[in-house]
């Protein structure tokens, strides 16, 4: 399962990556939400691999994804027989012998962060936490709906913008590892107040700019990290 696929340019590096390390085909590809930073890259991974299923979030009409981008990635799909499907919260689908759960968002939004799709991953007695960009109105209703939100790692929301990882969420995720994807831009992210909330939360943190690629390996008991730069 492949999760977004950062912006246009990012689409070669993504599939140099699957491919040195021996991916051929993907279940599932996720797009979190269609912002062009989650999705840019998708179209060429669609190219590349083959590809079981599509799955995104259900958008209200007003937020449909307008994009040539968009549009071309769609068409690419249509081409390479990739069936396309929406997600609800409580979906549920095994990945080998791991499992992944679709918690929100639980209803819709009015902007495409707060409709992001949250994934939880659980393999054996470790789990995952993908918080896509939702912002504090998602993360409120995943509060509310009283789900389960323990997580050894956490990916962090919004790339550690200040609308995202409130305090109640962090209390409730708990998580050990924090990862935050993130480069730079004209949004100086991730914020320091973040940063200091998760230092706080005593989690431990680790950032695609500074730590390069991560890696959290699991093998159903702890989790192990690694970073690597190309």
């Amino acid at each position: 399962m492949l999760v977004d696929g950062g912006t246009v340019d990012q689409g070669v590096p993504i599939r140099q990556y699957l491919t040195r390390r021996g991916v051929q085909h993907l279940d599932y590809l996720v797009n979190t939400h269609p912002d062009d930073d989650h999705m840019g890259g998708l179209e060429t991974v669609v190219q590349q691999f083959s590809v079981n299923v599509f799955l995104t979030a259900d958008l209200p009409d007003d937020l449909q994804p307008q994009s040539a981008l968009y549009a071309s990635l769609l068409q690419t799909m249509e081409r390479r027989h990739v069936l396309q499907k929406t997600a609800a919260a409580g979906d549920v689908f095994a990945l080998g012998s791991a499992q992944v759960e679709v918690l929100g968002p639980i209803t819709m939004a009015d902007d495409t962060n707060n409709n992001s799709l949250v994934l939880k991953v659980t393999y054996g007695e470790t789990v995952f936490l993908l918080m896509g960009d939702a912002e504090e109105e998602e993360e409120e209703s995943l509060l509310k709906s009283g789900v389960d939100l323990s997580a050894d790692v956490l990916k962090v929301g919004h790339h550690g913008s200040n609308t995202s990882t409130t305090e109640e969420l962090l209390e409730a995720v708990h998580p050990e590892y924090a990862a935050i994807s993130v480069g730079q831009d004209r949004n100086n992210l991730p914020k320091k107040k973040i940063l200091q909330r998760l230092e706080e939360a005593g989690t431990a943190l680790y950032r695609t700019d500074l730590d390069g690629t991560l890696l959290f390996g699991s093998d159903g008991k702890t989790v192990e990290v690694q970073t690597e730069y190309e």
